[in-house]
């Protein structure tokens, strides 16, 4: 792989970090949706799986609440994985371009949603039976673009939870989809293996990048910080749309 594309990679694992250590959320999503102007889709989940799983780790050590999340989400947490299975056989029986549309149109439905943010809430009775379906949309969308955020995020925000319980909802959600996706891309024949022993040294500025985000998270007010974020990700999906 040519110089440009390795360091081109490097930039894009340390910004979503940096963006991860920011706000507790989103780092495969956006490096993604940067990658996938120069990799293949494919390829490029490869290579931000484990970076991912080690950003997750460290949001969930700082965020706490491990037992609350796992009381309150379990069922829509465990319900990714029949889903991600289902998201994974698209992802390898569809060609490049059909998995970038996707991945492309799921972030620009976050970033509209994330930006407009009427605030809307659901009451904790539908909790139960909400979760399993949330879970499962959530395992699909991740099998199939890498994605992570899409419902279960929303819908997250939309509850009565503490911002430290929804992060580490969130995170646990996250670090288990990126254990089965490393598992299901093993045992597919898809895992691009010289890609991660490439790029596996991208762990050490990942997490220099999460760690300098939570520096800057204290600093900057969090409502500005996200709407950035929100005009960020919408750009990456129109561009993502128009290459």
């Amino acid at each position: 792989m040519p110089d440009s594309i390795f360091f081109f990679v490097i930039f894009a694992l340390v910004l979503s970090a940096f963006i991860k250590g920011s706000l507790g959320l989103g780092f495969s999503t956006i490096c993604l949706a940067i990658l996938a102007n120069v990799i293949e889709l494919k390829t490029a989940i490869s290579i931000v799986v484990l970076p991912s799983l080690l950003s997750n780790i460290i949001v969930m050590i700082d965020a706490g609440n491990v037992s609350i999340s796992l009381k309150k989400f379990a069922s829509m947490i465990f319900m990714a994985v029949p889903g991600m299975f289902i998201g994974l056989q698209l992802l390898s029986q569809a060609d490049n371009t059909m998995s970038i549309t996707v991945l492309a149109t799921v972030l620009i439905i976050y970033g509209c949603w994330g930006w407009v943010n009427h605030r809307f809430k659901l009451d904790d009775l539908y909790i139960p039976r909400l979760n399993p379906f949330i879970g499962f949309i959530t395992g699909g969308v991740n099998g199939a673009t890498g994605s992570q955020i899409f419902p279960i995020m929303p819908y997250l925000l939309s509850l009565n939870i503490s911002k430290d319980v929804l992060v580490q909802t969130i995170n646990l959600s996250f670090t288990l989809n990126s254990l089965i996706m490393l598992g299901f891309l093993y045992t597919m024949g898809t895992l691009d293996t010289d890609s991660i022993a490439t790029y596996s040294l991208g762990v050490i500025p990942v997490a220099l990048g999460v760690w300098l985000g939570g520096k800057v998270r204290k600093r900057i007010p969090e409502e500005l910080f996200k709407r950035a974020v929100m005009i960020l990700i919408i750009c990456l999906g129109l561009l993502l749309l128009t290459n």
